[in-house]
């Protein structure tokens, strides 16, 4: 009965090391900003375009269970945002970004470790979908709507429809996922020493992700335990994941097991580049807060989630 949580106990560990390595000072906290840089720029489209290479093209790509994804997703940033405007009195754009955090998980530094040790039959598979409904509409909505209501002088809809396509297109993780479908769709072999180097990196990533994970959450500033903190970290740990799972299973064509994988991606902690999200409309205290309050209990619901599957 305890085996699935056993077999989590290395990636709680890398955590703890990177959390330990940075407390201690073994590794100096400036030094994390370029270790996020290298995990961003370098092992994220490493893993993304190395899973989708893995998954097949965009003909076998599940787009009821990506719509389904996106679907739960948004209906939880909609809510979410509505919650942190109205009850907890945020500012519009800030309470945007508190909705993008209850509805954006870690799904490539956390999901996908955890995924390779739950179900690393599918993880490729259900990883690309995931990262296209995360991509192409949760986070893009999110931004919109926080530049939006942001209400800068001589912004409307377009103009942040403008810069947001632009963010997209210098994203890491597109880039990942369209440079993964090229190389699947049109069938391409990749160089022996190439090939080997995208594997090499793709094997360290989850080391390297978990570690700057963990020292990110031991480096952050916790500052906020209020009511708002406390309602993001319950809408990202409890209501994203049993809403995913309640879409997708209403969904034909979306079996029992992807429509459970999905609530795991779902109920990972938010990204850990948050906090930096935030700052842009004020919300760096909250926003590090909850990354800090949303990975730790993440660790106790994680794992009573896999106890329960």
């Amino acid at each position: 009965m305890l085996d699935p949580l056993i077999s989590l106990l290395p990636i709680y560990f890398l955590l703890l090391v990177g959390a330990v390595s940075i407390k201690t000072r073994l590794v100096p906290a400036d030094a994390l900003p370029h270790l996020s840089r290298f995990a961003l720029v370098i092992c994220m489209p490493v893993i993304v375009a190395s899973a989708v290479m893995r998954s097949g093209d965009l003909t076998e790509f599940n787009w009821r269970f990506i719509a389904g994804y996106a679907v739960a997703a948004l209906i939880l940033l909609g809510l979410g945002s509505w919650i942190m405007a109205r009850v907890f009195r945020l500012p519009g754009a800030l309470a945007a970004m508190m909705g993008m955090g209850m509805s954006s998980a870690n799904t490539i530094f956390l999901g996908y470790p955890v995924g390779l040790v739950l179900f690393p039959d599918q993880v490729d598979r259900l990883f690309a979908w995931i990262i296209v409904a995360e991509n192409l509409a949760v986070i893009p909505v999110a931004i919109i709507a926080a530049e939006v209501l942001a209400g800068e002088k001589g912004r409307g809809f377009s103009a942040s429809l403008r810069q947001t396509f632009g963010q997209m297109t210098r994203s890491p993780v597109l880039i990942g996922l369209v440079a993964g479908l090229v190389i699947s769709g049109f069938d391409i072999h990749l160089p022996g020493p190439v090939d080997k180097t995208r594997g090499l990196v793709a094997a360290a990533a989850p080391l390297i992700a978990l570690f700057f994970v963990g020292g990110t959450v031991a480096n952050a500033q916790w500052r906020e335990t209020g009511a708002p903190v406390l309602a993001v970290s319950f809408g990202k740990l409890v209501a994203h994941p049993l809403l995913a799972l309640a879409v997708l299973s209403l969904l034909p064509g979306i079996t029992p097991a992807q429509a459970t994988a999905g609530m795991v991606f779902a109920a990972m902690p938010m990204f850990a580049i948050f906090p930096i999200l935030s700052s842009r409309y004020g919300g760096a205290e909250i926003a590090s807060s909850a990354l800090v309050v949303t990975t730790l209990l993440g660790a106790v619901t994680v794992s009573a989630l896999v106890l329960v599957i």
